[in-house]
């Protein structure tokens, strides 16, 4: 495995990290994807989901190939095979709200899928960055204890998702 990149913002600790296996020959084709727009959609899911007032936080953000994202749905997530965006939250909405605010809070880890998000950019003919942007959306409201297991948590959440997208300026439509 290749790592690309990493970097970290003071007062927000933010790792991006691109991991692609050298040998997939693999091309990014995303350069919007930066600490920049990680903060931007982070600080606007937050703001969205009523959590504002934290300003130090840990959030991992990775953008992996799909066979490593195969590992993770076939051991972890709800289905195998590749997906767009899995969650993998460090605490319980429980214990986020009653986080000691002298510390950071350590959030999780947000994996994004590569190709599978290009091929459903192109499949659905959505907007590389607006997409994207509602999957980092989806896949931090995850991480603040969010689901869509029930039809009621997903009205919640897509509502949200809905919120979050037309505060940046991205056209929704449900999925």
């Amino acid at each position: 495995m290749l790592l690309i990149g990493i970097v970290a913002l003071t007062g927000l600790d933010l790792s991006l990290r691109f991991s692609f296996d050298s040998q997939r020959n693999f091309v990014f084709e995303y350069p919007f994807i930066d600490r920049i727009f990680v903060k931007t959609v982070l600080n606007a899911t937050l703001l969205n989901a009523g959590h504002a007032a934290r300003f130090d936080l840990f959030l991992e953000v990775l953008l992996i190939h799909d066979k490593e994202m195969e590992h993770y749905t076939q051991h972890y997530g709800p289905e195998p095979g590749p997906t767009n965006v899995l969650s993998f939250p460090l605490l319980s909405l429980d214990q986020i709200l009653n986080f000691s605010m002298d510390i950071p809070l350590p959030l999780g880890t947000v994996l994004l899928g590569f190709p599978y998000i290009t091929k459903e950019i192109q499949k659905y003919h959505f907007d590389p960055q607006a997409y994207i942007a509602r999957l980092l959306i989806h896949g931090i409201l995850h991480l603040l204890g969010y689901d869509h297991v029930k039809v009621k948590e997903r009205e919640v959440m897509e509502a949200l998702e809905k919120n979050v997208c037309t505060h940046l300026g991205y056209d929704w439509r449900p999925l």
